[in-house]
């Protein structure tokens, strides 16, 4: 609002300031708009989009409702009948990620077009059209009491800016609706004038940069003293400042209409003490100029000018001497505004305060069995790898509660709990081996401010077959880890599911450990399904963006493009599973046959030795398993079943077979159910059955049996002394074996001499099995050469009649 000339009519004057009393109030009150703790900052760009014309107005003296206001357009673009730019620029360029960005556009009052359609354009390519959300209208209703019919729109335009690719460098926006002219002409007088712009406000992350509460407010007020309304408090809370004696440090960005350079009178508190930059005096804070962090002239705009006449936007750092503005361990502000002058409309601004927090940085890589960073690396079928989980607080407040969560990639094996290795203070929450979850309690003693960097080691490895990997993405391994934590001293404090990087080198990264498989090319993925009535469902491997079935393996004729197709007849079907990069494509094969026709037992290929039946000629598998660790992991690759089922045998429950060529088929035994599914891990003895069921009621069943030998033998040795041959003494082993130290010539004796040093093998096998016996081996048996010496220490008497001595040392024998 300004202040009228003394040569216009008192009449004209006095019903102005009238009107003004019975209009003026806080029309929409200020309220969140984001609010976030993060660790980044906050950046305000914009631009006015009235003026004279085209150029810089820098002019400090000139009021804008002397100045006839026209629409800037400087965008070359006819399409446009307002445009102005300005240029984002973010501290950090190599380090930072935008997570939120809102355009606000208003005017002192408004044009003929739309106060929601505007153009938005990035540094790269179009404009954008953008369609707003009103955060306040006047819709024809003066809000000073004289010519101001003020409105203020918003959009989030966060997708917008993150999608850019580039998204540092010059903003456009364009059709800022607002009213033209020279309102000082007018009659009657209007004192106020026109004035419009846009700002663009900007929440950036950066791992460098302290943890900051950041919140955002828009809202409408009309600041005045004849309006009645000449101040306004807004509270500000949910968040903790730094202790004492650490500097507390804020920011704070605003978009206001209407402040005039030559008007003095309107103010900016926090906490009631008054706030100033070098470009912001403190009894004239809205000036009709746009502020940076530095308080330094803004010249990347166009037009560059200094004096925006009634436009005021930007971002400050508050200035906090002492920390007489905000305190340390604060919880609230208040954010006043106020005016003994100058009319001015606000309708945003945003507060980012520096925060105590703990941050745990989160780390995954990947390493070989050499200690090697392998991270983005191929890596082979049944490749060891060794899963690293780095964490460390780096934060200024001590960390508690923390729990670190990760689930396991599909296509590595992992055998809980002997593949971890835990730091003291590290313990297991729980582990879901269908989720593959596993979820890690950290000791808070672990994650105080300045603790060094933990790490938690899983040794795990890729899958040993094809069979494993038929779902689309089986040939990336990815991996990342998460962590929920809380703070100390700011117990409100609380982070959920914050992911792991591949570095500790606290900027952003990508967030996952990831290998790739080996070209999958060479991998068969061969499924045999069985046709039990009419017809039967072929589904293919999840999670491809196209599907083609074809009888062929050319692809033509196509018989159908959906992830599961029903056939009537056997034959060979192919599908050709379509993957997006990097994941791979693959052509998976169904073998369909009629029901009874050639199934064979699927244990077949997993067994030891295959005997014959004489009673009925059925093939009965028997695998033979060595040692206390061995095991045998079948695969049947049958994927057309409703289900499969494996049991065991109760002994007890039924007479044993006469013939061990023969399974125990009695219809009074009792079989005990041990797995499910199209794989089974053989790790005990006895006699299996094996059930698959299939669609129309159709079963088959085969039997095989396991067979184990839980020997544990260990040897003593004693070395070559002189003449005497060297020893190698077998122990822990029963009657009934032979031994061996080349595997070829056997002998019933525990004991061999040795006659020649060198390190020596011992094999073990049982006599009198031909077929498949179990050999054991005691590898690495040293036995040296003992070269005896002596060495003699001879010490003379020194004086008559005194006694010398002789020292001996016999060196290299047994003690």
């Amino acid at each position: 609002m300004k202040i009228p000339m003394f040569s216009r009519h008192l009449v004209a004057i006095m019903l102005m300031l009238f009107c003004a009393q019975i209009y003026a109030q806080n029309y929409v009150p200020f309220t969140p708009r984001f609010n976030e703790d993060l660790k980044g900052d906050i950046v305000l760009i914009g631009n006015n989009i009235l003026g004279p014309d085209n150029n810089p107005f820098n002019n400090p003296t000139i009021y804008n409702h002397n100045v006839d206001m026209q629409y800037i357009d400087i965008d070359g673009d006819a399409s446009t009948f307002s445009s102005s730019s300005a240029d984002l620029d973010i501290p950090n360029p190599g380090c930072y990620r935008i997570i939120h960005a809102s355009l606000y556009w208003g005017a002192v009052s408004p044009g003929n077009e739309s106060i929601t359609d505007v153009k938005f354009r990035g540094p790269v390519g179009n404009y954008y059209d953008i369609t707003g959300t009103v955060i306040f209208d006047a819709n024809g209703n003066s809000i000073d009491g004289g010519d101001s019919f003020s409105y203020a729109s918003y959009a989030d335009v966060t997708d917008i800016v993150t999608s850019l690719g580039t998204d540092l460098g010059t903003y456009t926006v364009a059709n800022v609706s607002s009213a033209e002219g020279e309102t000082g002409l007018y009659d009657p007088y209007n004192g106020t004038g026109h004035s419009a712009g846009w700002s663009l406000f900007i929440v950036y992350e950066d791992p460098t940069l302290p943890g900051k509460s950041i919140t955002s407010f828009d809202g409408f007020s009309a600041i005045s003293v004849p309006g009645g309304n000449p101040s306004l408090d807004i509270p500000v809370d949910g968040f903790r400042t730094v202790p004492a004696p650490a500097p507390v440090r804020a920011n704070f960005a605003f978009a206001t209409l209407e402040g005039d350079s030559p008007i003095f009178g309107d103010r900016l508190l926090l906490n009631g003490i008054s706030l100033s930059t070098a470009d912001r005096p403190e009894t004239n804070f809205f000036n009709s100029s746009v502020t940076q962090l530095d308080a330094t002239p803004v010249n990347d705009r166009v037009p560059n000018s200094s004096n925006t006449l009634g436009f005021d936007t930007g971002v400050m750092a508050i200035p906090n001497p002492g920390n007489t503005v905000i305190a340390n361990d604060a919880t609230s502000a208040t954010v006043s505004l106020e005016t003994s002058g100058d009319t001015y409309f606000q309708y945003f601004f945003a507060f980012a305060v520096d925060i105590i927090e703990p941050y745990i940085v989160l780390t995954k890589i990947v390493e070989d069995d050499a200690g090697n960073d392998i991270g983005g690396q191929t890596v082979g079928l049944g490749t060891p790898l060794n899963y690293i989980i780095g964490f460390q607080n780096i934060g200024n407040d001590n960390a508690t509660n923390l729990q670190i969560r990760d689930i396991l990639p599909i296509n590595i094996i992992y055998n809980h709990p002997t593949d971890l290795v835990l730091p003291p203070g590290v313990t297991v929450s729980s582990y879901n081996p269908t989720t593959r979850e596993l979820i890690f309690d950290v000791d808070d003693s672990l994650v105080e401010e300045n603790d060094p960097v933990y790490e938690i080691r899983i040794e795990v490895e890729t899958v040993e077959t094809c069979a494993q990997l038929a779902d689309s993405c089986s040939n990336l391994i990815l991996n990342q880890a998460f962590a929920t934590y809380n703070g100390f001293y700011n117990p409100n404090f609380q982070i959920t599911d914050d992911p792991s990087v591949n570095s500790n080198t606290g900027c952003l990264l990508t967030p996952q450990a990831t290998n790739f498989l080996a070209d999958l090319d060479d991998c068969t993925f061969l499924e045999e399904v069985v046709l039990c009535g009419a017809s039967v469902d072929l589904t293919a491997a999840n999670g491809y963006v196209a599907y083609s079935w074809s009888t062929s393996l050319t692809g033509n004729p196509e018989i159908g493009n959906t992830q599961t197709i029903t056939v009537t007849d056997a034959g060979t079907y192919y599908v050709f599973n379509t993957a997006e990069a990097p994941c791979q494509s693959i052509v998976q094969e169904f073998v369909v046959e009629l029901f009874g026709a050639g199934i064979e037992n699927p244990v077949i290929p997993y067994a030891d030795e295959v005997v014959t039946c004489p009673d009925n000629g059925k093939l009965l598998p028997n695998i033979f398993l060595c040692g206390a660790n061995d095991s045998r992991l079948i695969e049947t690759n049958i994927s057309g079943a409703t289900s499969i089922i494996w049991e065991k045998l109760n002994e007890s429950s039924c007479p044993a077979v006469t013939n061990t060529d023969c399974a125990n088929e009695d219809d009074s035994c009792s079989w005990d159910q041990v797995g499910t599914g199209p794989n089974f891990d053989a790790d005990t003895a006895g006699q299996f059955r094996l059930t698959i069921n299939f669609e129309g009621g159709c079963f088959v069943q085969f039997y095989f049996n396991v067979y184990t030998n839980l020997l544990n033998a260990d040897v003593t040795a004693t070395d070559i002394i002189c003449q005497t041959p060297g020893t190698i003494t077998v122990i822990d082993v029963p009657s009934g074996y032979e031994f061996s130290l080349d595997n070829s010539n056997w002998q019933t004796s525990t004991v061999f001499t040795v006659t020649t040093p060198g390190n020596y093998t011992v094999y073990i096998r049982q006599i009198g099995v031909p077929t498949n016996p179990c050999v054991f081996t005691v590898p690495d048996v040293q036995i040296n050469e003992r070269d005896f010496s002596v060495s003699t220490t001879l010490t003379q008497p020194l004086c008559y009649g005194e006694k010398g001595s002789i020292n001996i040392a016999a060196n290299d024998v047994d003690p």
